[in-house]
């Protein structure tokens, strides 16, 4: 197997990863993945569940808006991977959206932040503004107000998100690991498929006394 980028930054290494280390193997990561993404079967962007419905649940962007301002080469219909923020870093303004009154649930307007790597290969930060709504029996709702997207670089990346570098890289694995497992899947189901037909024409060739 050849060594890669990450590979090698990890070789001899021992202890503490410090944050530029991590940028470099967030960044192989993302170099190994890229030759393959045209292979991959891409969610778009406006599929990420990420915003709040009914307490515990969460609903889709493009299930309140369907345009986005930003970077004009990217929209919510962009294929990639993407993944929010860590719930406890999104902004919340105190004393807005639906408050917290007696029998209801707090529900905050604040702003999201979203990052991903797109089929193409790019970088991407997602930020959305949303208000915070009473919902269905007032279990709250964050509707989405305005979605802007542009190319990022991974510094700036972690510093908007609040994302944890380690965790960033575990997720592009996670992908990796994924798209291995659904492509054994189909190989598998393909060599099922072979086998079936050898049995068939065998089966052929002895009616036919062949």
């Amino acid at each position: 197997m050849p060594f890669t980028e990450g590979l090698e930054a990890l070789i001899g290494k021992k202890g503490r990863i410090t944050d530029t280390e991590w940028l470099v193997l967030i960044e192989a990561r993302r170099k190994l993945i890229k030759p393959h993404l045209d292979s991959f079967t891409l969610p778009i962007l406006g599929s990420l569940k990420c915003l709040r419905n009914e307490l515990s649940f969460k609903h889709e962007i493009d299930c309140d808006i369907s345009v986005s301002g930003g970077d004009q080469r990217f929209s919510l219909k962009t294929q990639g991977f993407f993944w929010a923020q860590p719930w406890s870093a999104v902004e919340r303004i105190s004393n807005s959206g639906s408050c917290n009154w007696p029998g209801y649930v707090a529900c905050p307007d604040g702003t999201m932040h979203i990052w991903g790597l797109t089929r193409s290969g790019l970088w991407v930060l997602v930020t959305i503004e949303f208000v915070g709504e009473s919902g269905y029996k007032e279990r709250g709702y964050e509707r989405a107000k305005s979605v802007k997207i542009f190319e990022a670089d991974l510094r700036a990346i972690i510093e908007k998100t609040k994302e944890n570098p380690r965790h960033m890289w575990s997720h592009l694995g996670a992908v990796i690991k994924s798209f291995a497992e659904r492509r054994k899947c189909l190989y598998n189901q393909a060599l099922d498929l072979a086998r079936m037909v050898e049995i068939e024409e065998l089966a052929l060739s002895i009616v036919l006394g062949k």
